[in-house]
């Protein structure tokens, strides 16, 4: 399970999850792609099963590494009304790939990815007194 903590009302830090390298061959195609891909993040409280936030616009950033390899990151921006109640909340990001996207002779992955494959994001919005 992965976990991620934020004060109530509060809009820092941003949400960022990885996208990690499997080790797959098609690695590199996948990284092709979300760069051309959508994304958007949902929330649901977990003690109703009331979606908090349903399919907001996230992005993809760049991740700052020592490698040469390109690492990405899923990440949601916080809006002061997505905190507003403190609470439990399963996140995930979904990522909508292109169809026919062609890069230097290779097709790329398409149609529709939910994050975290594996683990649940569990979000935890606290009833702290600092915000930013």
């Amino acid at each position: 399970m992965q976990e991620f903590f934020i004060n109530k009302g509060a809009t820092l830090p941003a949400l960022r999850m990885e996208v990690i390298m499997d080790g797959r061959r098609d690695y590199e195609k996948f990284c092709a792609a979300i760069q051309n891909a959508s994304v958007t993040f949902s929330m649901t409280r977990v003690s109703d099963g009331i979606k908090k936030i349903g399919k907001s616009p996230a992005r993809v950033v760049s991740r700052e590494n020592e490698g040469c390899e390109e690492e990405y990151l899923l990440q949601y921006d916080w809006k002061e009304r997505d905190t507003k109640e403190a609470g439990i909340y399963r996140g995930q990001f979904e990522i909508t790939f292109e169809d026919g996207l062609v890069m230097e002779g290779m097709t790329l992955p398409k149609g529709k990815l939910t994050v975290p494959i594996q683990d649940e994001l569990m979000i935890y919005v606290l009833d702290g007194s600092i915000k930013k």
